[in-house]
């Protein structure tokens, strides 16, 4: 039920996520065979982007990444055309929202701002990807000659595999067939998120929105953080064509997600008083701009079987956490290092079994604190009063 003696690992990621397709390039890399299997149509079924910024965990890309993704990394960025060489990136203001004043300045020398929808658009290429196979069901092997793992999916096909990776999220299947429906649930937070990307149309307000800092500002308020970002700058002389990633993170239960005119009503009606680009970025958001809301989901890391190294996951699905800090996919990105970490370790003749409990146990202690983290963190940077005591202002955005 293990792979014959000088082959690779057959490997099967559920979910072409961010992490799901570091891991798939990672993997590749090494020669491994890996297949990816996604629920969605395509790599733009969704239709929504965000932001997200690299940072301590940026070291782990070069040795992820084979050189000819890497590459193609600049076309991810959420201005393609920023120079991000000597480390050149300024301290990101954090403002007090109420007041206009900045909270405090974070050094980011190894910043990067990335686009998530063309950070995956870049991981696809070269990949082996199964588009529309949402799993239902996961089987193992248990007598010789048996599949180790057989994957099942709601169009009826099936997979086989030596290794299943579950990097599906905040609300992975594959992380509740592992500790069952109860345990391996993800549970609903105190927070929503009200997300989207608006092109204003106006090179005036582009320039004028940018002013803080090129890449992204925020700013606290009693109802949770606020974000104007560059989403994307097609052409640095065109103001008018850039976009931007505009974010509230608020204290309120959602019973349902939001997408369109309910999302935006949402983001506009937070009765705080908010700053200076904050308070212009969402006022002048047009009526027909891409938004969408949803209650923020956690899942406090806990050990899994991994059976006998046949399983295990990464990313959201092993450490859901809330956007307090912008950790998530530094942590994802962590997992993903350490991964191949492991794989370089069994070529030069680790035990697989044990050395896959290794990237588990670091997974484990790590992801429960970070979640733990994320959650304090929520509630510390509504305390406007008390900024001086949040973690955004003590550690910055270190890990």
């Amino acid at each position: 039920m293990s792979p014959a003696l000088g082959l690779k690992r057959r490997v099967a990621i559920v979910a072409g996520g961010n992490t799901g397709l570091l891991l798939a390039q990672g993997l590749a890399k090494r020669g491994y065979p890996v297949t990816v299997y996604d629920k969605d149509q395509n790599v733009s079924s969704r239709n929504r982007d965000w932001t997200m910024s690299v940072h301590w965990s940026l070291l782990h890309l070069s040795k992820i990444l084979p050189t000819s993704i890497s590459k193609k990394m600049s076309a991810a960025y959420t201005d393609p055309f920023y120079l991000y060489e000597n480390n050149s990136v300024p301290p990101i203001s954090f403002f007090n929202g109420p007041t206009g004043d900045v909270q405090i300045a974070i050094p980011a020398p190894n910043l990067r701002r990335l686009s998530r929808e063309r950070f995956r658009k870049v991981l696809t290429q070269g990949m082996d990807i199964r588009w529309g196979k949402r799993l239902t069901n996961v089987q193992l092997g248990m007598k010789e000659g048996e599949p180790p793992v057989m994957l099942s999916f709601d169009d009826g096909s099936r997979a086989e595999a030596d290794l299943l990776i579950g990097a599906d999220g905040t609300n992975s299947r594959v992380r509740r067939w592992l500790l069952g429906d109860e345990a391996g649930a993800a549970k609903p937070s105190s927070w929503s998120m009200c997300n989207g990307s608006v092109r204003y149309g106006e090179a005036g307000k582009a320039l004028f929105l940018r002013k803080a800092h090129p890449l992204c500002s925020l700013a606290f308020t009693e109802h949770g953080l606020a974000l104007c970002a560059i989403q994307n700058a097609p052409d640095p002389s065109k103001p008018e064509t850039w976009s931007f990633n505009v974010l509230r993170f608020i204290e309120t239960s959602l019973p349902r997600p939001l997408f369109g005119k309910p999302a935006l009503a949402l983001i506009k009606s937070i009765p705080d008083k908010i700053c200076e680009p904050f308070w212009s970025a969402i006022n002048w958001i047009p009526p027909h701009a891409s938004f969408f809301a949803t209650q923020l989901d956690y899942w406090v890391t806990r050990p899994w079987n991994s059976h006998g190294g046949r399983l295990t996951l990464a990313g959201d699905a092993a450490h859901a956490m809330l956007p307090s800090r912008g950790q998530g996919m530094n942590h994802a990105l962590e997992d993903v290092g350490r991964f191949v970490d492991m794989l370089d370790y069994v070529e030069h003749g680790g035990e697989w079994a044990s050395a896959l409990r290794v990237y588990e146990e670091d997974v484990w202690e790590r992801g429960r604190s970070a979640v733990e983290r994320s959650l304090e963190d929520a509630r510390a940077n509504t305390m406007v009063a008390k900024l001086e005591e949040a973690r955004l202002v003590t550690k910055g955005l270190m890990r």
